[in-house]
């Protein structure tokens, strides 16, 4: 068993998800959730984001090749989705009212696969490393502990975020604000890193670097 492997992928990819990181903007954006909608909507979140890290892992290259698809495209991509989400933070978002059932569950389904899923937890970055590591398994045995690797990677993503909205319900409504509004700017400062990580990519191929 190649241990030192699956550390070294576990590592990688628990860095790059970061789901400490990421504790700011799951309470930000489901400020108005309750305890069991808020666990409902992480759980769902962690396990799309993981199935998708996976499919990426596995067949990225095959998928971004049959689509004709970049990867500096793809950090454009979510650096723009990201942005758009930043000025929500900034600036406040639609206040919820009470809805039917069937809105409640769409809203749901839709705010646990974008952003959370994609490209908060499962980004150009995720799926990146993920590539990476998959070219640099030789064995079969390493193939396999790569994926073991991402489940413990975001079971413990789960076990950190589905608790989080405590922790900041100590903090209050008014400490919650000024935590969003900073992660707004600080999330607007990586979604711009993104696209200009992209763009620097698009030069780099034009000029043939």
């Amino acid at each position: 068993m190649d241990i030192w492997f699956f550390i070294y992928s576990f590592v990688a990819i628990f860095i790059i998800v970061d789901p400490i990181m990421n504790i700011p903007f799951f309470v930000s954006v489901l400020e108005r959730t309750d305890i069991e909608e808020y666990r409902l909507i992480v759980r769902k979140a962690i396990v799309v984001a993981a199935v998708i890290l996976i499919l990426f892992t596995y067949f990225g290259n095959l998928i971004f090749k049959l689509l004709g698809i970049k990867m500096y495209s793809f950090q454009i991509a979510g650096g723009i989705l990201l942005f758009i989400i930043s000025l929500e933070m900034l600036f406040g978002r639609r206040t919820r009212t009470k809805v039917d059932e069937r809105e409640e569950k769409e809203w749901r389904e839709d705010i646990a696969i974008t952003p959370l899923a994609v490209p908060l937890l499962t980004g150009p970055g995720a799926i990146t490393t993920g590539i990476v590591l998959y070219s640099n398994a030789k064995a079969v045995e390493q193939k396999i502990l790569l994926i073991l690797a991402i489940i413990l990677v975001f079971s413990i993503a789960y076990v950190i975020l589905v608790n989080s909205k405590r922790i900041f319900e100590i903090i209050g409504a008014s400490g919650n604000r000024v935590i969003s509004r900073i992660m707004g700017i600080l999330l607007a400062a990586i979604s711009i890193q993104l696209i200009v990580d992209g763009i620097m990519d698009v030069i780099k191929v034009a000029k043939g670097i």
